[in-house]
């Protein structure tokens, strides 16, 4: 009996430990997709092709911009926020110039980017494939509801190996006339690595855009600096 009951006592005491290490473990929900360390910063390659039938163009502008994570600011609501300092140059052998300073924040599992003064959600926490949400939540402009999906793959661009990435659909829409497509990839540790705008408008039956505008960002380097 004394066995049996020394047995059980061991038992009990094993699954109470595995219990509370159970609880006591943290959640990982992932907020590195979108890192708001100090001084981290993403360059990217971009390339703008803007297409105007009318005015017989269908230009393409190669350029640079750089993202970097600045000192903490409180914005109109009261929250700390960050700087997201944003730079231009048309090419590597050029000084970097400041273009745009937005705010960053990581609030309530979402990570907001306030662009041009528009408050937009990028990203919500923890990504799973489940989850929609709308891009324009706290602004004036439509609705846009935004998923994810290929969440945690690994992913190469510009040499550099990614080992988790997700993609966040933002717009996808097409007819024989219009045809739009804007998606960002995300990186863990890193941010966002790709992304792609295209608005355009075509003749019916034709392959060339008449009238719109393609943006494309590929990473080419990232750190903390």
């Amino acid at each position: 009996m004394k066995k049996n009951s020394l047995f059980f006592s061991l038992i009990l005491i094993l699954i109470t430990v595995s219990c509370k290490k159970t609880v006591n473990e943290p959640i990982d929900l992932k907020h590195d997709y979108f890192p708001m360390e100090f001084g981290t910063f993403v360059e990217y390659d971009v390339t703008y092709i803007f297409h105007d039938e009318a005015l017989l163009k269908h230009d393409t502008i190669h350029y640079q911009i750089k993202t970097q994570i600045g000192d903490t600011v409180i914005d109109n609501s009261g929250r700390i926020t960050r700087k997201y300092n944003r730079y231009i140059r048309e090419t590597s052998a050029d000084t970097w110039t400041i273009k745009d300073v937005w705010t960053a924040i990581l609030v309530d599992n979402r990570a907001e980017l306030i662009e041009e003064n528009q408050r937009k959600v990028k990203l919500i926490f923890e990504p799973t494939a489940l989850k929609t949400w709308d891009i324009n939540q706290f602004n004036m402009d439509e609705k846009r509801i935004a998923s994810l999906d290929s969440i945690d793959v690994a992913r190469t661009y510009s040499n550099l190996t990614f080992s988790k990435t997700l993609v966040v659909n933002e717009q996808i829409y097409s007819t024989l006339i219009d045809r739009i497509s804007k998606y960002e990839i995300y990186a863990r540790g890193v941010g966002m690595i790709y992304k792609v705008d295209k608005d355009l408008k075509y003749n019916f039956g034709e392959s060339i855009p008449n009238k719109g505008t393609e943006y494309y960002y590929q990473i080419t380097r990232h750190g903390i600096e």
